[in-house]
């Protein structure tokens, strides 16, 4: 079962899309999306537009599991067509980076 616990690895993704691609980027991360939410220690993600500027995308993800997130889920298929496939739409790779919860108010 997926709950929001102190213990989640949160991982913010920024993603820089090509000019006039942000549509085409939004449909490709909601497909890869909507595959991730089935995989094992998956808890959430959230996705951001910057409203000043739709290139720029964020996802806030949440994982029950750390070792999963930066092993298992890093080769499934879903996500190494996404890879492949958002050269035609991302800039360049995405930012990653990875965060510990310390404290919820």
């Amino acid at each position: 079962m997926n709950r929001v616990s102190s213990q989640n690895y949160i991982v913010l993704v920024k993603y820089k899309t090509q000019p006039l691609k942000s549509e085409e980027a939004i449909a490709g991360l909601t497909k890869l999306i909507l595959e991730v939410k089935k995989e094992p220690h998956f808890v959430k993600i959230i996705m951001h537009v910057d409203p000043k500027n739709d290139s720029n995308i964020l996802l806030y993800e949440e994982w029950s599991d750390e070792t999963y997130y930066n092993g298992d889920h890093m080769v499934t298929m879903h996500l190494q067509n996404f890879i492949k496939n958002s050269r035609a739409f991302l800039a360049n790779p995405p930012e990653i980076s990875q965060w510990k919860i310390k404290q919820e108010f």
